[in-house]
């Protein structure tokens, strides 16, 4: 226990996202004996909708696909747009294309077991998910199935919805609606909460046949498409590597759990690895010093520096053996200096003149050679004063 103490609490809060994901990724998945649950036109299994394809253009309707580049129904070619459990996220762009096309004039048919890819596409028409129903037949009426007649749809599993202001329930259970209307300029969006009376295995179940011919009947009395989405079935080019961390929830907890984890290493300041040790190098003698900064006033092309502080130090030492003040002028120096050795003074002379004019490196360190002379003969002759 005092272990799991230490844990850090992204790790906890990125366990249960991941745990939830599971969870959700599970209830949307097929659960009905095995049975692909996949919803589109393309499956011929049990677990498709391509005998309600065919059972439709038997009654006389043109049918199509909803796919490719761009998600969009053309409401002057379709009448009536099927989107019968989507396996991929609604998107924003994707309702408002729906809103369009009820607004138009079209009729849009939502069928889903959860509600979760579709809920940006309730969301626009003001219409949530209430909680799940269990299997069984529903009673189903009015003036909108009332050609062909249809009384009852069997599901096997699904959801009711709680319904904003304007929506009309077409048929409830334990007074929650299965199935809504909900009306958008000249043309309607129908909610469906379970994909089961569309599936070929279903399909003959009660009056499901008869329930999804109603839904279809007004673009077949019109003359106009009955189009199935198929975009949200994957049936479109996709260039994005990361579809499936972004696009699942398994991939979209991984996701998170990898960003908790790169965020607590930044707020933690841990390293990656183990640690690299600095190169041991050894200690810079001083001459490396000197050099490094001779370099530097050569390349600067300011000799002067060095000429002066030179010139200063030769008439300070001066100066402090003849007991002078430091600032005395050079030619008093000198004129001092002669009185007791004239060679003396030239030489002093002749020193001072060349630190005060530009100087070749070698002449300069000859100059500095010739003041370490003049000085120890000032240290000399101080000696035996």
């Amino acid at each position: 226990m005092r272990r799991l103490r230490r844990v850090h609490p992204l790790y906890w809060l990125a366990l249960v996202l991941f745990i939830a994901a599971l969870v959700a990724s599970a209830l949307t998945a097929d659960t009905s004996g095995g049975v692909s649950r996949s919803a589109s036109v393309y499956d011929a299994g049990p677990g498709g909708t391509a005998a309600l394809r065919k059972y439709l253009e038997a009654m006389g309707a043109f049918t199509m696909t909803v796919q490719g580049d761009t998600f969009a129904a053309d409401p002057s070619q379709i009448g009536v747009l099927f989107i019968l459990g989507p396996s991929e996220q609604f998107t924003q762009f994707d309702a408002l294309a729906v809103r369009r096309f009820v607004t138009a004039g079209g009729t849009a048919v939502l069928a889903s077991d959860t509600g979760l890819p579709e809920s940006a596409l309730l969301d626009t028409f003001d219409v949530q998910v209430a909680g799940p129903i269990g299997p069984g037949r529903y009673p189903i009426g009015g003036v909108t199935f009332a050609d062909p007649p249809t009384h009852a749809i069997a599901i096997d599993r699904g959801i009711a919805f709680s319904l904003g202001a304007g929506r009309v329930p077409l048929a409830a259970a334990s007074g929650q609606a299965i199935v809504a209307l909900a009306r958008e300029g000249t043309g309607s969006l129908i909610v469906v909460g379970s994909v089961g009376p569309f599936l070929t295995a279903e399909l003959g179940d009660a009056d499901n046949g008869r329930f999804a011919l109603g839904l279809a009947a007004s673009a077949i009395a019109r003359g106009r498409a009955v189009a199935f989405d198929e975009y949200h079935h994957g049936v479109h080019p996709s260039t994005d590597v990361l579809v499936l961390l972004t696009r699942t929830w398994p991939g979209r907890a991984m996701l998170f759990a990898g960003i908790a984890f790169f965020v607590y290493l930044l707020a933690t300041g841990r390293r990656l690895g183990p640690a690299i040790p600095l190169d041991a190098r050894p200690p810079r003698s001083s001459l490396e010093y000197i050099r490094g900064f001779a370099g530097l006033v050569r390349r600067s092309g300011h000799g002067e520096i060095a000429r002066r502080r030179f010139q200063r130090e030769l008439r300070r030492a001066l100066a402090r053996e003849l007991g002078l003040d430091p600032e005395t002028p050079i030619g008093d120096i000198v004129a001092e200096i002669a009185t007791a050795d004239r060679q003396r003074a030239a030489r002093v002379r002749a020193l001072d003149e060349a630190l005060s004019r530009p100087l070749r490196d070698d002449a300069l360190l000859r100059t500095v050679r010739e003041i370490g002379l003049v000085t120890a003969t000032a240290g000399e002759t101080g000696g035996r004063a």
